[in-house]
């Protein structure tokens, strides 16, 4: 059973749709792992920094996403101002919801996933509204510099991998100007910093 809703919701995920606003129609990249008898799928894509997680196990799955936001090394009247922002997100929401988990008590959105009735249409809305969910936090949580911030080393990221490959930068350009709807000027601009951080030697030259 685990292992036919793995396939499901890879193809799913790697099923990409054009000219779709659907955030599961878009292109993912997708790792499979099994960890503790857990089938655990990553999926990455473009447009967020954040990767989303499906957990399959004992019958029941699940959509993570891991916000990198630890509670645990917080002062304590910050900790409990995140919590009770957290506790009203949650009366917000029908489906997703915002969970604490790990050592250092990371903020985790979690929606839980019905596999008794589950499709591609309803898995799609569950990825939306858990998305949504993420938004909503960066807002509320005034994490929108933060969130930027991620975003561009996410796209960078992306340049540089692409680069490796040995892609040329007007070939990039393009890339980034159909998956972020950005100007051409702007998506050179990116192409630029992404080459130059690259050209920069890890150490100082002295002459």
């Amino acid at each position: 059973m685990e292992e036919s809703w793995k396939e499901k919701f890879v193809n799913w995920f790697e099923e990409e749709i054009a000219d779709s606003d659907k955030p599961l129609d878009e292109h993912w990249d997708v790792k499979v792992d099994e960890i503790n008898n857990s089938i655990w799928i990553k999926a990455t894509s473009p447009r967020t920094p954040y990767s989303v997680f499906v957990n399959i196990s004992r019958g029941f799955a699940s959509l993570q996403i891991y916000t990198g936001i630890e509670t645990a090394i917080m002062e304590i009247k910050e900790r409990l101002k995140i919590y009770r922002t957290l506790l009203m997100l949650n009366g917000r929401w029908k489906m997703a919801k915002y969970v604490i988990g790990g050592d250092n008590d990371e903020i985790i959105i979690l929606t839980d996933l019905d596999l008794a009735a589950l499709n591609r249409e309803e898995f799609n809305d569950a990825l939306t509204v858990t998305l949504l969910a993420l938004n909503d936090m960066v807002e509320k949580l005034g994490l929108d510099e933060e969130y930027r911030e991620a975003q561009l080393m996410h796209v960078l990221k992306i340049v540089d991998e692409k680069l490796e490959k040995g892609e040329t930068k007007e070939q990039i350009t393009e890339y980034l100007i159909k998956t972020f709807g950005i100007s051409r000027e702007t998506a050179r601009e990116i192409v630029r910093e992404a080459t130059k951080n690259k050209d920069e030697p890890d150490f100082p030259i002295y002459r």
